[in-house]
């Protein structure tokens, strides 16, 4: 191509900056593909590095997040790729969450088994409680606090109230309660509580 030519290309591009980015797109996306082919596992790798990018709904721009999951997604989207240990490094936190998640399931079909519920249903109980988790939950009556407790024989009991007394996460309580109901979640059998009375 000539300097005339080139300068006639030039002068009829109307907007050069979308112009070069298409380029850059283009280029990206080929590279995109190439390391699809060549990647093991490349799509678990791109659903997990899809929780680092952020994506602001009014003007439809990507932010990512200040984490190793948000240094993934940016470093593909900028480069195309993953380098194989950039590759290695996102597998292997893959890895350990399904053997977490196994280990979980093992533990909750073990303790499904073993789990009883507490109490009759209607009739009050001396309970003690070890709170192990606290959900808050918003209502038209205000905010409830969902009480997920274990006994001494690590039987699941659910309190879901208002009460400040009801112990946090983490503390342990003698109580009273009425045994509202008994339900079976997932295999795991849970009684629901109400209007405990907690001795300090």
């Amino acid at each position: 191509m000539t300097t005339a030519q080139r300068t006639w290309s030039t002068n009829h591009i109307e907007n050069e900056a979308a112009y070069v980015a298409a380029i850059k797109r283009n280029i990206i996306q080929n590279a995109q593909k190439t390391w699809r082919i060549n990647t093991h596992r490349a799509e678990e790798i791109e659903e997990t590095i899809q929780d680092g990018r952020v994506f602001d709904l009014d003007d439809g721009t990507v932010v990512y997040k200040e984490n190793f999951i948000g240094s993934m997604a940016k470093s593909f989207d900028t480069f195309g790729k993953l380098t194989k240990k950039q590759c290695s490094a996102v597998l292997s936190g893959i890895d350990r969450r399904q053997v977490m998640r196994e280990k979980f399931a093992k533990e909750r079909a073990e303790q499904g088994a073993k789990s009883q519920w507490v109490g009759k249903v209607g009739l009050r109980v001396d309970i003690t409680l070890t709170c192990v988790h606290v959900i808050t939950i918003d209502s038209a009556y205000g905010t409830q606090c969902l009480h997920i407790c274990e006994d001494e024989n690590k039987n699941v009991v659910i309190y879901k109230g208002f009460s400040l007394a009801f112990p946090t996460k983490g503390f342990t309580a003698k109580m009273v309660a009425t045994v509202k109901e008994h339900q079976d979640r997932d295999g795991v059998k849970q009684t629901i509580i109400a209007r405990p009375k907690v001795f300090v």
